[in-house]
């Protein structure tokens, strides 16, 4: 038995459950009974809902779940009839009398009042319609189809209904009825190229589907020679596939009719700069070189020519002799255009050259320099050359020059992102030189900074400090900072020394983590790629769980795909990376590469 006082509250709850059962309105009281499937009870009550309110498609739809429920298909069908009959231009409820006899396996039945609606259609747009959303509400989408198809036929319009029948044939896999009916919708609108353009992207996945595309894209460009829709659909078409000489026959061709005098074909070239395509981007800018030097975009070209040169050289492996050979393009460009403001960046490429990959300090800082002094220099410009320059003396061990380069953009940009870049290397640098408790304060303030690479770096270096300080014994973050400005010091040698006597001085340290994927990144400036690959996958297998796991999986995934050229290891990593870090700040950048290693492009 139970004690009195728990069956009173027992009763209390029941009573209390029960009255709010009947304080409820009718209607949520109905939908509740449909949610539990008390299918008999929901009848009942959206029976009396719809009685009162006949209109109403929500009691109508429910109540009929309910009759499917219960497999009442007599009462359905007479509600049904009830309502086509009151509302008799309402195609709904007649479309629902053939799902009904379908439900009943009366397949002849359904088949021929669907076909009967679709032959009475008259040339009335919403009625057409209707009819299609009608089957299309009941999964009936080749009926929708024979509707739509129907309703073109009777206004005797080609490419009338063609989004709605795209939509169709994309969702019952007819591949080429759906790219015909979306090339339609560019025929009625050429401002949906952009998302005809993304629909194929996302839908289109095998080699044969875009040949079906390429051969009706290639039908309506001799149906519409006029238009440059089908033309720019041919060329998005080809650079999908790599096809950067196609894509260029029709870019010069569209490029002549309106004259532009090579922008088409430079907006080209920077895609496939993107895309990682160099030496198609080269061919390209070539091309705009050839059409003269009085050309607009002639000095455009040649800039972007020797860029794209310079990313295919120094994303890859290289010799010192390829890096002079970059240096000379560099300094033909600045001889044939000036050394002026309109040339600054190209000028800042080849300081970057010289200061980071030749070594060739003075040099570099004569053109940055040159640079900052410049009146009518763009200020974003010029304050980048003072962070680099403000990197050059850290090389150079000139550390107090390199913080006063740093104030001064942080000064200039206070909130802005290269004022809170320049604030992070500040921090760094205090952090190089043991100032432990003023960079992680620095940094701190940056953990909210409004570009993400900044705070993620911020927050990694900020606990690297505060992971390894907690004791007050800081000689091992000591020894581990020299190590990391030796590093950045191109003294790679002395910062490997450094770091295994970490080991040798504090066994089984908490810094074990930072001390491999130091070194993976030290072998990689040794372009000892096996080695920092090695590493890197220590990084991600011991410690993956860390705040480096992501960052080392990340560089794994491109040192296999730009280094090692193991281009299915590096699908493989990126897959793994998306799978295991779905909220790293690296997320983006992995999609990316994972997607253009899968054979897509990016517009």
């Amino acid at each position: 038995m139970l004690p009195t006082r728990k069956l009173f509250i027992l009763l209390l709850a029941i009573l209390s459950t029960l009255k709010l059962f009947a304080q409820l309105p009718d209607e949520e009281l109905a939908a509740q009974y449909l949610g539990n499937q008390e299918y008999n009870k929901a009848a009942d009550m959206y029976e009396k809902l719809l009685s009162k309110t006949p209109r109403s498609f929500y009691y109508y739809d429910n109540l009929l779940r309910c009759y499917f429920g219960n497999k009442d298909y007599e009462s359905a069908q007479k509600t049904v009839k009830k309502l086509s009959k009151k509302f008799d231009q309402n195609l709904y409820y007649q479309v629902d009398l053939g799902y009904i006899a379908k439900q009943q396996q009366q397949e002849d039945k359904s088949k021929s009042i669907y076909e009967s609606l679709i032959q009475k259609l008259k040339p009335v747009y919403t009625q057409i319609n209707e009819l299609a959303m009608a089957f299309q509400k009941r999964d009936e989408k080749y009926y929708a189809i024979e509707a739509f198809l129907k309703g073109r036929k009777l206004f005797n319009n080609e490419i009338l209904f063609a989004g709605e029948l795209g939509g169709l044939y994309a969702e019952t896999n007819q591949v080429k009825n759906m790219i015909d009916e979306y090339l339609n919708v560019l025929v009625g609108d050429e401002t949906q190229l952009q998302e005809v353009q993304g629909f194929f992207q996302n839908f289109l996945k095998e080699n044969a589907d875009f040949e079906l595309l390429k051969q009706s894209l290639i039908k309506k460009n001799r149906q519409y020679p006029e238009r440059a829709t089908f033309p720019e659909m041919l060329i998005w078409l080809h650079v999908q596939r790599n096809e950067y000489d196609n894509a260029l026959i029709y870019a010069k061709a569209l490029d002549k009719r309106h004259k532009e005098d090579g922008k088409r074909l430079v907006d080209l070239g920077f895609l496939a700069i993107a895309n990682g395509k160099y030496d198609a981007a080269i061919t390209i800018f070539k091309q705009v070189e050839s059409y003269g030097k009085d050309k607009a975009f002639y000095t455009l070209a040649k800039n972007s020519e020797v860029e794209a040169r310079a990313k295919k050289l120094l994303t890859g492996n290289y010799t010192q002799l390829d890096l002079k050979t970059l240096e000379n393009e560099y300094l033909l460009l600045l001889q044939e255009f000036g050394r002026n403001e309109t040339m600054a960046h190209t000028m800042k490429d080849l300081a970057h050259l010289l200061a980071f990959y030749e070594n060739n300090f003075e040099q570099a800082i004569i053109q940055y320099q040159e640079i900052i002094n410049m009146l009518r220099a763009d200020r974003y410009l010029k304050a980048q050359c003072k962070l680099e320059l403000g990197d050059l003396y850290v090389l150079k061990n000139e550390v107090w020059d390199a913080m006063l380069l740093y104030g001064q953009v942080d000064k200039d940009f206070l909130e802005e992102p290269i004022g809170q870049e320049a604030k992070l290397r500040n921090a760094q640098l205090s952090y190089y030189i043991g100032e432990f408790e003023w960079a992680k304060a620095q940094l701190d303030v940056l953990k909210t900074a409004t570009t993400q690479l900044i705070a993620n770096n911020a927050l990694e270096l900020s606990l690297l400090i505060q992971d390894n300080t907690v004791d007050s014994n800081e000689s091992a973050l000591n020894i581990f900072a020299r190590a990391d400005l030796n590093f950045h010091q191109n003294k790679t040698d002395v910062a490997l020394q450094l770091l295994d006597s970490i080991h040798l001085l504090f066994p089984k340290h908490e810094l074990s983590d930072d001390i491999a994927f130091k070194k993976a990144e030290i072998f990689f400036k040794q372009k000892d790629y096996l080695k920092a690959a090695s590493f890197y996958k220590i990084v991600v297998d011991e410690y993956g769980s860390d705040i480096l796991g992501d960052n080392a999986l990340y560089q794994l995934a491109r040192l296999n795909q730009y280094q090692l050229n193991n281009l299915e290891e590096a699908k493989k990593l990126y897959e793994k990376f998306i799978t295991d870090y779905p909220g790293s700040f690296f997320l983006t950048a992995c999609r990316i590469q994972y997607r253009l290693l899968r054979g897509d492009q990016l517009n």
